[in-house]
């Protein structure tokens, strides 16, 4: 199976137009829509994304503590 990525914009009756595509008359093809995160990230970018959070923890003793006991690792037994 070939898998052809073309990115389109949703219009106001939630419908998209793909146009070019390298299949001929007739072929029965497969459709998977998914959100274009590449223009996501551009609208919203990283600073902005995460300026909410600047501030929210106050206090991070041991970042490298394991929440899993060491005695309880099944590797180290």
């Amino acid at each position: 199976m070939n898998a052809y990525k073309i990115r389109s914009i949703v219009l106001a009756d939630g419908s998209i137009v793909l146009k070019g595509l390298p299949f001929s008359v007739g072929k029965s093809v497969e459709v998977i829509v998914l959100d274009d995160v590449s223009s996501q990230e551009a609208a919203n970018p990283p600073d902005e994304r995460w300026k909410s959070l600047q501030g929210s923890v106050t206090r991070y003793d041991d970042p490298f503590e394991s929440a899993i006991p060491v005695e309880d690792w099944d590797v180290l037994k």
